[in-house]
């Protein structure tokens, strides 16, 4: 294929749904150019932004030029953006809509302006992470992910930067039921130090962020490298983590803020953590039973 037509096909059937849309890009993403990768990217984490939405308002959303999305249509054999648009009304007839008295609620907070609309657009954006985040996630791959860890002889467990008290917490909260999750780095340590020891009856929980941390994905690459399987948690379908991990488990982060929402993150993790406790048996509920029967004895809790 030549690398500098936007147009040439790597496949040349045309996607009949947003299903198939969704899955080219995802296949052709790392062979785009940079602005269809852009475009792309935004398709992919807002399906149901692209039924909804003009071409005009998705370039806004995404920063790009509205040519963008016809020349990534045409890139995928469309002959415009409406037509690839088309394949996408199914996720604006089942889509997750927000309740009329939220909406006001919103809305009010905005008219009063200042600090409350801050507020207001900060819970707007939670919100719909967590709306999009429950509505978009795989239960299949959820138990996937449950079963890969609960059979592993060892799990790491790894976030560094911003992504580091989400790792701990769910490494805090599975320790409880589990005795072989494991939180990587160590202090003092880098992640390398614990993926060295790493083979094919281990298994791998990494999660990054945008900006993608390159040390989180050398050590995902590592952890293939020796045979483990990876599961992989972060902000985007497009993103290397998923491209580089077995399974890929997806939350939306955005916010009107400098730094991204990790609400809906944390309640992926929140359920991961249940489903792993329920999956675990009687064997899991014990363990958390002795665990905290432990902490009341020493006095770790204040009853007053």
């Amino acid at each position: 294929m030549s690398q500098n037509s936007d147009f040439q096909l790597i496949s040349t059937t045309l996607p009949q749904s947003q299903e198939e849309v969704l899955q080219r890009l995802l296949q052709e993403f790392s062979q785009l150019p940079g602005q269809l990768q852009i475009c792309a990217r935004y398709v992919i984490d807002h399906p149901h932004e692209v039924g909804l939405q003009s071409m005009r308002t998705l370039a806004l959303n995404a920063d790009v030029q509205p040519n963008s999305f016809v020349r990534l249509a045409r890139h995928l054999g469309f002959e415009g953006y409406e037509a690839m648009r088309e394949r996408f009304r199914d996720f604006v007839r089942g889509g997750v809509g927000s309740s009329p008295d939220r909406v006001r609620w919103l809305q009010e907070m905005d008219r009063k302006g200042g600090s409350t609309a801050i507020f207001g657009s900060m819970a707007e954006a939670c919100l719909d992470n967590t709306e999009k985040m429950f509505a978009q996630q795989s239960v299949e791959d959820l138990d996937k992910a449950v079963d890969w860890m609960i059979n592993a002889r060892r799990v790491y467990v790894l976030g560094l930067g911003l992504a580091y008290p989400l790792a701990y917490n769910f490494y805090y909260v599975a320790r409880m039921g589990f005795e072989h999750f494991i939180l990587s780095p160590r202090h003092g340590s880098l992640p390398c130090d614990d993926i060295i020891r790493m083979d094919s009856s281990d298994c791998l929980l990494a999660m990054t962020f945008q900006p993608y941390r390159s040390d989180t994905l050398d050590a995902v690459r590592l952890a293939r490298k020796a045979g483990a399987r990876v599961i992989g948690v972060t902000d985007s379908n497009a993103s290397a983590l998923c491209r580089e991990a077995d399974l890929g488990l997806v939350s939306p982060t955005h916010t009107p803020q400098f730094f991204h929402s990790n609400s809906a993150v944390t309640a992926l993790l929140e359920s991961l953590c249940a489903l792993l406790i329920v999956r675990g048996g009687e064997s899991a509920s014990k363990s958390v039973e002795a665990f905290h029967s432990a902490r009341w004895e020493a006095d770790i809790y204040d009853e007053s």
